[in-house]
C-alpha cells in the first residue's frame, strides 16, 4: 500500500536527496556490520576447519556439538545473511 505524501512546501527533489542520502548512510552501516561479522566468521572458520556454510549445515542437523563457539557462528551467519537481504532491499530501492 502507497502512502500518500502531503505537500507540505517542501521541493520534492529534497525529499528525494534526504532520502537517498539516508538511504546510502543506512547501506553503509551495513557493510560495517558485514565486515566485523565475516571478520567473526573466518575466524571460526579458520578455528575449526571449515567453511561457514558446511558449519551452519553439520550444526543444524545436530552433527555438531553444543559448544559456545557454534552458537555464536551460527548467529554470525543468520545476521550476516539478514544484512546482506536488507542491503539487497535498500540498494533496489534506491535504483
Amino acid at each position: 500500500m502507497a502512502a500518500e505524501i502531503k505537500n507540505t512546501g517542501i521541493p520534492k527533489d529534497l525529499v528525494k536527496y534526504t532520502v537517498i542520502r539516508t538511504l546510502k548512510s543506512k547501506i553503509e552501516e551495513i557493510n560495517q556490520k558485514l565486515n566485523d561479522i565475516y571478520a567473526s566468521m573466518r575466524y571460526f572458520e579458520k578455528k575449526y576447519g571449515m567453511k561457514t556454510e558446511e558449519f551452519y549445515k553439520k550444526f543444524t542437523s545436530g552433527s555438531l556439538g553444543d559448544d559456545m563457539d557454534f552458537f555464536e557462528w551460527k548467529a554470525s551467519a543468520e545476521i550476516y545473511n539478514e544484512l546482506k537481504e536488507e542491503k539487497k532491499v535498500l540498494i533496489e530501492a534506491i535504483g
